[in-house]
């Protein structure tokens, strides 16, 4: 076919050029999705405060708040698990995992999460979870495009369907691991050791020893009297330090990378 310009192949370059489009369009929407998939870690976080009960929350706020994990989606997650909770926690185990939540929010250091707070600080009831949502808001200041209540579907999550909000920050593609497929560079300092065993699976070895704070008068908490450390062999040792003896909670402390870790003690 000749076009009015006499250029024959007029239709095709158009049709080429629509296809370009269409195919660039695709591949955007694409790099948009994978922007925000989950590490192990992130996905780990995300199961535990929708399928679980204040313990499980309770547990993934604290790992998110000792390991500065700071993926949006997530984050996200947390702060729309914390609007819908808030009003109703009336016991001191929701309220304490509800804290949690609030601490580790503003340990993202983002103002993106300055409102949510201030709301749970505005409409709570509870003592303690405005107390420690108050301080988690003040820590933070108000900046970028702040978190609105529903811009998460947790049921969609609980599906295994979840979306990051529509004005989430990009953060790099990862993709998720499934349970014990970890990457051992995956591990970060505050991980707890439950949650290195779910990403890496069980170690080769471990040993445990004291350390001179059990012998401290004035270590009311007991903290780090103890470590424990694994051996995982071809790819190195963790060492966790016991966050307080009242509480069988033990901690990442130290990361080494070691591929000829012989995996014994």
């Amino acid at each position: 076919m000749v076009d009015p310009s006499g250029n024959s192949n007029g239709s095709e370059s158009i049709s080429m050029k629509n296809t370009t489009v269409l195919a660039t369009s695709f591949v955007l929407a694409c790099s948009a999705l994978q922007a925000h998939a989950l590490d192990a870690s992130g996905q780990r976080y995300v199961n535990q405060m929708v399928q679980g009960g204040p313990v499980s929350i309770r547990e993934a706020a604290q790992s998110i708040y000792h390991s500065g994990y700071r993926d949006t989606e997530t984050l996200d997650v947390a702060a729309e698990v914390l609007l819908q909770q808030y009003r109703t926690a009336s016991d001191n185990t929701t309220s304490d995992a509800l804290a949690w939540v609030c601490k580790a929010l503003a340990s993202s250091g983002s103002g993106r999460y300055k409102p949510v707070l201030a709301e749970v600080v505005a409409n709570s009831n509870n003592r303690k979870l405005d107390r420690h949502c108050e301080k988690a808001a003040n820590s933070l200041s108000a900046s970028g495009t702040p978190y609105t209540v529903g811009s998460v579907n947790l049921e969609a999550y609980r599906n295994g369907k979840g979306q990051p909000a529509a004005n989430a920050p990009a953060v790099p593609a990862q993709a998720a691991v499934a349970q014990g497929t970890g990457a051992f560079s995956d591990i970060r300092t505050g991980m707890s050791m439950d949650e290195v065993n779910a990403l890496l699976g069980a170690p080769t070895a471990t040993f445990s020893h004291q350390t001179g704070k059990a012998w401290i008068p004035f270590n009311f908490k007991g903290k780090d009297v103890a470590r424990v450390v694994s051996l995982y062999k071809g790819k190195g040792r963790i060492t966790f330090s016991q966050e307080s003896v009242y509480a069988n909670v033990w901690r990442v402390m130290d990361v080494t990378n070691n591929p000829n870790e012989s995996g014994y003690p």
